[in-house]
């Protein structure tokens, strides 16, 4: 047999009344724990009974979910329609101003609207401006490296040795011109002494000459004087040679 529906209205009889309070909140706390647990949601329920007595439930700490509470609450309290307006204005306002400030800064760090500036500010302008143009060139000299620098130590000793390794092949570059240098000023040494011991023996062919020369006149004035042999000795040999060395 179908049960009856029930009229939802206040139980006049006191007995009634708490029968159906206990069946009803135990139910209620049940279904509360059941609508936690499977939609992992924060529950609390709180319940006074007509008698002032307490019943509650809260499915995490109570504190934290009536603190969560109150700030959504202050929170809705806050963004009516005129506040949050007034909200957006204000925040339009800070923006504006912000906007305003950063483009005075970019305008006096390109140079213009100097005139109105203390000395204090255009000092510290200065120094900003130092501080960045040092910074930029401190990049520019990273990025002109032949090998990336980066922080880390393993990175910075591979660097290291790389650039290390560089100097000593420009040296050994270096030394090698030197050296090729070396030897074609040889090679033209070696062309000039050559040349120049063609051009003794040549001397001393017709020094020889000469001397052959003499000899035949002093053999005919030894016929002719009883034939008495003319002697030329080594020494005069040897500064006709000298003589034509020096020629």
């Amino acid at each position: 047999m179908a049960r009856g529906k029930i009229a939802i209205r206040r139980i006049e009889n006191p007995a009634s009344r708490q029968v159906t309070f206990s069946k009803r909140k135990s139910g209620l706390i049940k279904k509360a724990k059941e609508l936690a647990i499977l939609c992992d949601a924060e529950v609390l329920v709180t319940i006074f009974s007509s008698t002032g007595r307490l019943y509650e439930y809260s499915s995490s700490s109570m504190k934290s979910i009536f603190d969560r509470y109150n700030e959504e609450k202050e929170h809705h309290q806050l963004l009516t329609p005129s506040s949050e307006a007034r909200l957006w204005q204000t925040e339009a306002e800070r923006l504006r101003q912000q906007m305003d400030h950063l483009q005075e800064n970019y305008r006096r760090l390109k140079g213009e609207e100097l005139s109105g500036m203390r000395i204090s500010d255009l000092d510290a302008l200065e120094n900003q401006l130092e501080m960045r143009l040092k910074n930029i060139r401190t990049k520019k000299a990273r990025k002109s490296l032949p090998y990336p620098i980066f922080t880390s130590v393993f990175n910075i000793s591979r660097a290291f040795t790389f650039l290390q390794e560089k100097m000593l092949t420009d040296e050994i570059e270096e030394l090698n011109q030197k050296r090729a240098l070396i030897h074609h000023e040889n090679i033209e040494l070696s062309k000039k002494i050559t040349l120049v011991q063609h051009e003794n023996r040549q001397l001393l062919k017709k020094g020889y000459g000469a001397i052959d020369i003499r000899k035949e006149e002093g053999s005919f004035s030894g016929q002719a004087n009883s034939c008495v042999p003319v002697h030329v000795n080594r020494s005069e040999e040897d500064e006709i040679r000298l003589g034509l060395q020096l020629q």
